[in-house]
């Protein structure tokens, strides 16, 4: 059982969605634990794995459901903070395997964006725009999406109270505000230094080795791990005219699952 001194948030979200970002700014909270995507190293490469991801290299990951949750519930006494970031599509149908002692939160972003985004970066492991499409639709639910709306009701219907929502554009938008009323949803003391932090090069996460293999090959972590803090930017919409067309069609099949939750969104206090 987890124990009940340091503050203990798991963030949920899928591809794209500043989510490695949120480490960094998480992660510069003072003592902090960081265990990234252990669970979608189980999900894609582990033992267990639901989600099969085709890459032209070798990767497997030893950890199964089971090791990822006695490392996230073990005792953690000298820290101020145990922060998890990993993807619901990684525990959809094994609930069963989530720790104990969490509070929970997401983060998301329009799927015009993230698709997109994730396109891109999949082209740099050689995988075709057939095969993307093939494993966003295979194992996951609007790219993701989906299988946050069925996490989110899983966990209220568990906790008894709902997941805290984050929109990467607000949290873009006006950094410092959102991440105050972030905190505050979050019952966590907000600290000026998740606003500014140093840039790394090599992580001190604890991570699953073959997702870290995966995103060193096709730089999904790049811009985060470079970054030094959180800057005020107005984001605009995606011009989708050049995606091709089976691509619109995933950002339409995970738009109604965004907006379920982007109407549940933390909203920045007055």
């Amino acid at each position: 059982m987890a124990d009940s001194k340091p503050k203990r948030l798991a963030l949920w979200s899928t591809t794209r969605c500043l989510s490695t970002a949120m480490v960094m700014s998480f992660g510069n909270y003072g003592n902090v634990e960081v265990f990234n995507e252990l669970y979608a190293g189980a999900a894609t490469f582990g033992p267990e794995s639901t989600i099969h991801l085709p890459v032209p290299f070798p990767v497997d990951d030893e950890m199964t459901y089971d090791d990822v949750k006695t490392l996230l519930e073990a005792d953690y006494p000298t820290t101020d903070l145990v922060f998890v970031k990993d993807h619901a599509a990684a525990v959809t149908g094994r609930y069963d395997k989530l720790p104990t002692g969490y509070t929970h939160a997401f983060i998301i972003r329009n799927p015009e964006k993230t698709v997109s985004s994730n396109m891109r970066l999949s082209e740099r492991t050689g995988i075709t725009t057939d095969q993307f499409v093939q494993i966003s639709t295979t194992g996951v639910q609007g790219s993701g999406f989906g299988d946050l709306v069925k996490l989110a009701e899983h966990l209220e219907s568990w906790l008894g109270k709902p997941p805290v929502i984050l929109d990467a554009d607000d949290l873009q938008r006006d950094p410092e505000k959102m991440l105050r009323a972030f905190c505050k949803a979050l019952d966590l003391p907000f600290r000026e230094s998740l606003l500014k932090w140093e840039p790394i090069t090599e992580i001190p996460w604890n991570n699953s080795k073959a997702m870290l293999t995966l995103h060193r090959a096709n730089g999904a972590y790049e811009n985060a791990l470079n970054s030094s803090g959180w800057i005020v930017t107005d984001p605009k919409p995606v011009d989708l005219s050049g995606l091709p067309q089976v691509l619109r069609e995933l950002v339409d099949e995970a738009r109604p699952f965004y907006e379920t939750l982007h109407g549940k969104r933390l909203k920045q206090e007055n």
